[in-house]
């Protein structure tokens, strides 16, 4: 979904309710059960898309979003992919959370693989 930027532009009340910002006190990622550290290693995530009305958000791990977005498409994730539980069972997602269980809470690295799938 587009918005206007006069929309954006002092007008906040328009688009809904604030987002919060994710910080050391949401605990714990819900993917991979790491402890998150406030700072540019944690972001929000839609559990449900929004462009499938998906309004809630979830503090996570920045990598553990990327590795969600990377591996299912929007429809995916509505369809059956938003419950947590899912998204650990897939076989893509289990190797993932084994490998970065061992990474600090902080560590970042970007997925090569989005494209790939994508087919761009």
């Amino acid at each position: 979904m587009v918005v206007k930027r006069s929309l954006r532009a002092g007008r906040d009340d328009q688009l809904g309710p604030p987002v919060p910002k994710p910080d050391a006190t949401a605990g714990r990622c819900p993917l991979c059960g790491r402890k998150l550290i406030e700072g540019p290693s944690t972001d929000l995530h839609h559990p449900i898309p929004r462009s499938h009305g998906g309004r809630d958000t979830v503090p996570m791990h920045r990598v553990c979003h990327q590795k969600i977005h990377s591996v299912f498409t929007e429809a995916e994730l509505a369809g059956g992919f938003h419950d947590w539980e899912a998204l650990r069972r897939h076989p893509a997602m289990a190797d993932f959370i084994r490998w970065i269980a061992r990474k600090p809470p902080e560590y970042y690295d970007r997925s090569r693989h989005t494209t790939e799938r994508r087919g761009c």
